[in-house]
């Protein structure tokens, strides 16, 4: 294993430092290794780093912990991606503080599959269960990838529900790739694992399942995904956080409504209520917001309308893929999608309409040149 991965392995290793500093590590380095050798001054130049985080880095010296977890990796018969690499999921580069290292045990193709995450409580009711069943099934006859926690409840009908169906799931761990949750899930794992699904973690293995991972997992399961599809939740919990994240990571997030009788539910209510999320009583409701996707039996690849400009990078980039993808959007839209403040964008639609790449209709509507 090079020593990027090994590298980025210590990183995951030190306490105090998750993805999102570790990459601001990394951006101060020409080569990972060095992340190391940062001065103490150097670091504490880095927002959110104080003397505590700084002694952390200074201090550790885990490195027969770090080959002792790629001894277990190689013995699990699992694999570690990097951002880097091909093979590491494209949209999962996207968010804000994509993991810098994943375990991944199966398909590893599987990852660049587009798909939809499906959560919801661990104590579902028979209606939950049947509406999870039927949505699954439905996705699945379309290729598209299910995505979910491997948890009670939910996700276990989910996952179930799509090798039932011969589709393919990943499921996002919590815990390390050597430590599933809930153990009674192992046979699950295995058959995921057989049936040409995956499994994945930021958490090396060895890792258990603490309940302040799994907030941090489910960045990952909206993240990796074209959309998250809440089932049955209450107005906490992790199916409320996944759905959060989704919004902040410009995610679609849709949500089944339920009889006002059931208690389990009130969360999808609450975001139906608040516009947080699209009411769907059908498979085609999901379908309808991914025009811009070629479906086909292989599974979900995303298919831009036009190539992407060379010239084309960060946010105008991302304006750019957001207008091909969506198509006419106003400029109030844009901010609420890219999550870019007015003036910063305003910036830069001027420059991509001076450029010719994009072309402003009545109303301050925008939509690329050629649409």
């Amino acid at each position: 294993m090079n020593e990027d991965i090994r590298t980025r392995i210590a990183l995951s290793l030190v306490p105090k430092i998750g993805a999102h500093k570790a990459r601001l590590l990394l951006e101060r380095v020409d080569r990972p290794a060095d992340v190391f050798r940062l001065s103490e001054r150097d670091m504490l130049q880095i927002p959110g780093f104080g003397r505590v985080v700084v002694n952390h880095m200074k201090s550790f010296g885990g490195w027969k912990s770090v080959d002792a977890i790629i001894r277990r990796t190689e013995a699990l018969g699992a694999r570690v991606i990097i951002p880097e690499e091909q093979a590491y999921p494209a949209r999962l580069r996207e968010i804000d503080d994509p993991p810098i290292v994943l375990w991944v045990k199966g398909n590893v193709d599987l990852l660049n599959h587009a798909g939809i995450a499906v959560v919801g409580t661990r104590s579902p009711s028979p209606y939950g269960k049947d509406i999870t069943r039927q949505f699954t099934r439905s996705l699945v006859q379309q290729g598209i990838v299910i995505v979910s926690g491997l948890a009670y409840g939910i996700d276990t009908v989910a996952h179930r529900e799509t090798l039932m169906a011969g589709g393919r799931t990943i499921a996002v761990l919590g815990s390390g790739i050597d430590r599933i949750y809930p153990t009674a899930n192992t046979p699950l794992f295995d058959r995921m694992v057989q049936e040409g699904s995956t499994v994945i973690s930021e958490f090396p293995p060895g890792t258990k399942p603490d309940y302040c991972n799994f907030p941090t997992r489910n960045r990952v399961v909206s993240g990796i995904t074209l959309g998250t599809l809440v089932i049955e939740t209450g107005t906490e919990g992790g199916s409320m956080i996944t759905a959060r994240l989704a919004l902040e990571q410009n995610r679609e997030v849709f949500v089944v409504p339920h009889n006002l009788t059931n208690t389990r539910a009130g969360g999808c209510h609450k975001l139906i209520r608040e516009s947080s999320g699209k009411l769907v009583e059908h498979v085609d409701d999901i379908l309808s917001e991914f025009k811009w996707v070629d479906f086909d039996r292989e599974g979900v690849r995303e298919q831009p309308k036009q190539p992407v400009p060379d010239e084309l990078e960060g946010k105008r980039k991302q304006l750019w893929l957001t207008l091909d993808q969506k198509g006419e959007l106003s400029a109030d839209e844009l901010v609420q999608l890219l999550g870019t403040p007015l003036t910063q964008l305003n910036g830069h639609l001027l420059e991509m309409e001076l450029g010719g790449f994009i072309r402003q209709r009545p109303g301050r509507r925008y939509a690329l040149v050629g649409t």
